[in-house]
């Protein structure tokens, strides 16, 4: 709605002034955390001990951290710019209006109404006069009126530039502020009545349908792509084009082009992705017409469409709105209410036949295959669950309603939406979208652990819940949780007053029952990827845990020994597991080979890695508030300790006096399990000792983990007895 004369004669640009004042402070500020980020936290790490692949990675992040903040200057000042021009804009476009009114109050014969339009009132002048007075100010009043409107037009578009410009990405990669080429109200209009025409003209070029070539199309994703992140072009796209339109779009495109290879596959994916991706973006928009998108595109679920339902020759094909949909939403971050409201209706409908999943796959076999290249369209909650993914806020409303959770998994089993689901559980009960990284670690909120509870209560039922884990490919993604969620695992299995030792920042640190968690453990181990995230979870937490505890004694309630020896004890407890599992497949044949075990090491390693050269790796998120472990990404105390025990476990290092065993890379022989796990809580708590110059005994101190964790170790196996039937047994 464009301003009125009313709203701007009597708009107060104080607030604007003052945000002028601050945001031209705030570079300088931004230049000092810079410089403070570099000498405090930087410096720090390269004149630290630890050394390796991750540290080289951990201080390329902490590089580009720095390089981030002095970014943010730069946006800073182009916000100022940009503040500093609307406010003159405003004020200019408020001056004239002034003068305007000065002029008309000192003129006899004219006069202004509450909404600005100037007219000549010749009511006051003899009868005779007035004809001529009004024709001779005609060309006054017009003049004082193009002046009014032109003085609204200047103050509109500087209003809607600068709304433009703020919520605008000009480099494309999410909503917010970005100003490289943005830096003055003038600039910001004409990019903003680009994106006006450019929205336009591939709506025109989107209308063609299947007509489209595929120069066409590379040439429609590259202007896509250009306003990726651009919230005005996105909307216009989308609404102008029609929630139906899409739909109709995107089969009319992939009947026309089934059966691409090569090049033309390549470039249709990637159009496919890009697509995703804008109208991702677009569903971010409140606006009533996107609003009614949204809601188009829902009621259109269960609607047939098809390439050309006019041709007689057209054979039956062509997919439901679910399916289409569905198709364009493995990439790109879908609005929250979206997603919930679209995730209502269908798995209302995925949820229709009986069986408890068993026939879910059959709902949708009717319908073409609309992703390109991956062979994953038919089935819409694939592309749903991955919309998930990318939004972990949904993710955990989605899959905190236990009757859905419960459904998605048993249907994994016969359908091939495993994957897609396991990277949806990981984004829901961690908090981190899948595939971006994590600038911090959230706390667990309750929710959260009872979705993880759920999911191990559904794989430790007997008789099938195991399926889950192999059958329903979903053994690396609980792997994965299993790896978040070793402070509830520990305390979990630990029992009652563990809590000063094992220490969480959880919000519900005993949410996790034990017999549960103990099968979970147990039935994951079986899987090679999901054995790996396990291990190098426990390395993690317990390398975390140690640094904690020789950094400041004060934490635990007791002596340093005393917390040394329940983290130790917890560490075999459940290594141990994962070593009993693996031994029980070998006996019962149904284990993976050593090498796809190493792989997986390589690759859950890979994975790892990105988390901990963050500076806020699983156990140090776990600990927030302890002083000496205080993330470096936020100028506190980071040495370390936990990467390095990573880089162990990821290149295999010798066992000292055992040169032919490498660490945990012979791990289906039970006893070098148990070796390995000992080695590296040694090797964890010298490292802690070394870093913080500690005083404790080293000869004691690696007695002392060697029977803590093989008491634990044997903890584990009357564990499993009890809640496990075993081969072994």
């Amino acid at each position: 709605m464009a301003i009125s004369y009313r709203e701007l004669r009597t708009s107060d640009l104080t607030s604007l002034s003052d945000a002028v004042d601050a945001w031209r402070r705030l570079p300088e500020q931004f230049d000092a955390v810079a410089r403070s980020f570099g000498s405090g936290v930087t410096k720090g790490l390269r004149d630290s001990d630890w050394k390796g692949e991750t540290a080289t990675e951990a201080l390329e992040k902490f590089d580009l951290i720095e390089k981030q903040i002095k970014a943010a200057s730069d946006e800073a000042h182009d916000i100022h710019t940009l503040l500093k021009g609307a406010v003159e804009a405003f004020q200019d476009a408020k001056d004239e209006l002034k003068r305007i009114e000065r002029h008309v109050a000192e003129d006899k014969y004219l006069r202004i109404t509450p909404e600005g339009h100037v007219y000549c009132d010749t009511s006051s002048a003899p009868q005779e006069h007035q004809g001529s007075l009004n024709k001779g100010y005609s060309n006054v009043v017009h003049d004082y009126n193009r002046r009014i409107e032109a003085a609204l037009k200047n103050a509109d578009e500087a209003d809607l530039a600068l709304h433009y410009a703020l919520i605008s990405d000009t480099n494309g990669d999410a909503r917010g502020f970005n100003a490289d080429s943005t830096n003055t109200i003038k600039e910001a209009v004409r990019r903003r009545e680009q994106a006006l025409q450019d929205a336009s003209a591939m709506v025109a070029l989107a209308r063609k349908g299947g007509e489209l070539s595929v120069d066409q199309v590379r040439h429609m994703r590259s202007v896509l792509s250009k306003h990726e992140g651009d919230p005005l072009f996105n909307e216009k796209f989308a609404t102008t084009l029609g929630a139906k339109g899409t739909l109709q779009f995107w089969v009319d495109l992939s009947d026309a082009h089934a059966g691409a290879r090569g090049q033309e596959l390549k470039d249709l994916s990637a159009f496919q992705s890009q697509l995703g991706t804008n109208l991702a973006n677009a569903t971010h928009s409140d606006s009533r017409a996107m609003q009614q998108w949204k809601q188009g595109v829902i009621d259109s679920g269960t609607m047939q469409f098809q390439s050309d339902p006019a041709d007689p020759l057209q054979l039956p094909g062509g997919a439901v709105g679910f399916q289409v949909m569905s198709s364009l939403m493995s990439d790109g971050r879908y609005d929250t209410a979206f997603l919930d409201e679209y995730g209502q209706a269908i798995l209302k409908v995925d949820k229709a036949p009986m069986g408890e999943g068993k026939y879910t796959d059959e709902v949708w076999q009717r319908g073409v295959d609309l992703v390109f290249g991956k062979e994953t369209g038919r089935d819409p909650l694939n592309g749903f669950l991955d919309s998930l993914s990318h939004n972990p806020e949904a993710a955990t409303q989605t899959l905190a309603t236990k009757s859905d959770l419960n459904h998605l998994l048993e249907s994994s089993k016969y359908t091939d939406r495993g994957s897609s689901l396991g990277h949806a559980l990981e984004a829901a009960v961690t908090g981190i979208a899948n595939g971006e990284p994590a600038s911090e670690v959230p706390p667990h909120s309750k929710t959260q652990v009872e979705i993880t509870k759920n999911v191990m209560q559904a794989v430790a039922q007997p008789g099938g819940g195991a399926d889950l884990v192999v059958k329903a490919g979903l053994g690396e993604s609980f792997g994965r949780m299993a790896s978040a969620y070793m402070p509830e695992i520990s305390l979990s299995l630990a029992g009652p007053g563990a809590d000063s030792a094992l220490i969480t920042n959880s919000a519900a640190p005993g949410g996790l029952p034990p017999t549960d968690v103990t099968r979970f453990l147990y039935a994951v181990s079986r899987d090679p990827d999901g054995r790996a995230a396990i291990q190098y979870g426990e390395t993690i937490y317990t390398a975390s845990l140690l640094e904690a505890h020789v950094a400041d004694p004060s934490l635990y309630d007791g002596n340093t020994n005393r917390a040394i020896e329940t983290v130790a004890q917890n560490a075999g407890i459940i290594q141990g597991i994962v070593g009993h599992s693996t031994a029980d497949a070998q006996i019962g044949d149904s284990i993976g080979t050593e090498k796809e075990y190493n792989d997986a090491i390589k690759k859950q390693g890979d994975f790892i890695k990105t988390v901990v050269a963050t500076g806020i790796g699983i156990g140090a998120g776990a600990i927030p508030n302890v002083t000496p472990l205080v993330s470096a990404t936020v100028g506190g105390f980071f040495s370390g300790v936990s990467g390095m025990a990573v880089d162990r476990f990821y290149e295999g290092k010798q066992i000292d006096g055992a040169l032919d065993e490498s660490l945990y890379r012979t791990g289906q022989d039970l006893n070098k399990a148990k070796y390995s796990a000992m080695q590296q809580t040694q090797w964890s708590a010298l490292d802690a000792m070394t870093a913080h110059g500690s005083r404790l005994p080293e000869g004691a101190t690696k007695d002392l983990i060697r029977d803590s964790l093989n008491d634990g170790w044997n903890q584990s196996d009357t564990m499993l007895e009890e809640t496990h039937a075993r081969p072994s047994a």
